[in-house]
């Protein structure tokens, strides 16, 4: 994997023609009128149905989930599927409770709709937690991307330049061109992503003698490093009543987490926002939830392929330790020039369909929730559509200057990676509680209650980590490495509970 990557004529020519594409998309968004910045975030609230379900689905992937679910597929077995039962049940609760509170209010930043059920106090802080959230987890994406980008090419693109990519060119399409930009490039995208992992399915059933069949009966009786013998498609043993418990446990977790994913962080609502037709957003988002199925099932199925294939040509996987190299090395390896090259415009998609969104959202949130009332309350329209442009060049600066000093704390990186679990807790709590009760509560009180949770929660977090580092076994090692979500569902309860027992009696 340390050679260069050798990429042909037509390689070359998808990727030109897919950075001019996303070049062309910008400068055309950028011609049409960005009076406010509602044009500029939300496109005046004009993209079509579809463009949204494409853009949300392409926000959703990432490059991590393009080559992480096939590495799931071959090392491990489809029981990641069921996981997906809660997040479907999360899309229908946020479309149906959630988005028609935010489409009636007409909110820019769905913050906005926090502020005007408890002041300002706690607006600022529900905002200052996504900042917080989205600008770490992004930065650790940008960083996971980079070093799969790094692999991809075998050492043709370095890290630090694979950065540099990734969010120069975010910023070439997306300042200008705004929200239209990135939903527009977001379906491209899309398209990029799904076609380029239907070509892959389709090479490895055409070259693994047998076909579909063979991958099938090797999947059926897959062997184990260690040596045991497991059936990769049996997930529904979860179904058996002695793994009920576990299957719920993943349910609960999907729910709580794609509930405050969907309906809290900016960076996904935006996309649902900016939608022309109320109804078409909440069925784009109900879409993606039931689509997420045959996604999944795709990536997984290209998992288990690639163990096929290897099974025929060993030598493809000799001295491969890290599963997650397997899909890398069969683009870099293996596949034909011109599939080569769509594989590559496809991870450079998938990269980039999450990212830009992310300092669209950023930038939305900072301009309408911090620079308007509290920066420069007197500014007019026009100030503020610099303003937005600008904030969306300064979050990118920021991508490249902290993704590169990330790259260097890898002992620190889960920690950003679940920072989620410490702010989504509470940002679900109040946002329940905002849209779906009456009650009257103190927003100083609502802002000590989120604080105490997630100061709670991070605690816990640290302490389990610090104990585990030092050997510790059983429960705290166990709520380090695999119970960690429960932070988010303990944080959504606490909030809601504790703003009944703090809610204002008549």
């Amino acid at each position: 994997m340390g050679h260069f990557i050798h990429l042909g004529v037509l390689d070359w020519a998808i990727l030109v023609i897919y950075i001019a594409t996303l070049s062309g998309i910008g400068f055309w968004a950028a011609r049409r009128a960005q009076k406010n910045t509602d044009d500029y975030f939300l496109a005046g609230r004009s993209i079509p149905s579809f463009v949204t379900w494409a853009s949300f689905v392409a926000t959703c992937l990432s490059a991590v989930t393009f080559i992480g679910t096939p590495s799931e597929g071959y090392s491990s077995d489809f029981r990641y599927l069921l996981s997906s039962f809660g997040d479907i049940a999360a899309t229908f609760f946020i479309a149906y409770a959630f988005l028609p509170h935010f489409q009636k209010l007409r909110v820019t930043s769905i913050y906005e709709a926090i502020g005007r059920r408890f002041g300002s106090s706690v607006r600022t802080l529900s905002s200052a937690y996504f900042l917080l959230t989205r600008l770490l987890a992004s930065t650790v994406r940008v960083v996971a991307v980079a070093k799969v980008l790094e692999v991809v090419s075998g050492g043709g693109l370095s890290y630090s330049n694979s950065v540099l990519i990734i969010v120069g060119l975010i910023l070439a399409y997306a300042t200008i061109g705004g929200g239209r930009a990135v939903a527009w490039t977001d379906t491209v995208q899309f398209f990029l992503l799904i076609g380029g992992a239907l070509a892959a399915l389709f090479y490895l059933t055409t070259h693994i003698p047998g076909g579909v069949s063979t991958i099938i009966a090797l999947g059926c009786h897959a062997v184990k490093p260690d040596g045991t013998v497991y059936n990769k498609f049996n997930f529904l043993d979860l179904l058996s009543p002695q793994n009920l418990g576990i299957l719920g446990l993943m349910i609960v977790w999907g729910f709580f987490n794609s509930s405050a994913g969907y309906g809290t962080d900016q960076d996904m609502v935006q996309r649902l926002l900016a939608c022309r037709d109320e109804k078409g957003a909440r069925l784009s988002l109900m879409f993606w939830g039931i689509s997420s199925i045959p996604i999944v099932f795709l990536f997984l199925s290209i998992g288990a392929s690639l163990y096929a294939y290897a099974h025929f040509y060993p030598a493809f996987v000799a001295g491969m330790k890290d599963p997650d190299h397997v899909f890398p090395r069969f683009i870099l390896t293996v596949v034909p020039s011109g599939l080569r090259g769509l594989l590559l415009a496809a991870v450079f998609s998938a990269a980039m369909g999450s990212a830009d969104s992310a300092m669209a959202s950023l930038s939305t949130s900072f301009v309408i929730d911090f620079y308007s009332p509290f920066i420069s309350p007197e500014s007019s329209e026009e100030e503020r559509l610099k303003a937005s442009k600008l904030s969306f060049l300064g979050f990118g600066v920021f991508f490249i200057v902290f993704a590169l000093i990330l790259r260097r704390l890898d002992n620190l990186l889960w920690m950003a990676f679940r920072v989620t679990a410490f702010t989504y807790g509470p940002l679900l709590g109040i946002f329940l509680v905002a849209i779906l009760t009456g009650w009257k509560i103190e927003g100083r009180r609502l802002v000590i209650l989120a604080l105490s949770t997630t100061f709670l929660t991070a605690l816990m977090a640290m302490t389990a980590w610090v104990l585990t580092l030092h050997g510790a076994q059983g429960f705290w090692k166990n709520l380090h490495q695999t119970y960690w979500p429960l932070y988010v569902v303990f944080g959504a309860l606490f909030v809601v509970f504790g703003s009944y027992c703090l809610r204002e009696r008549n």
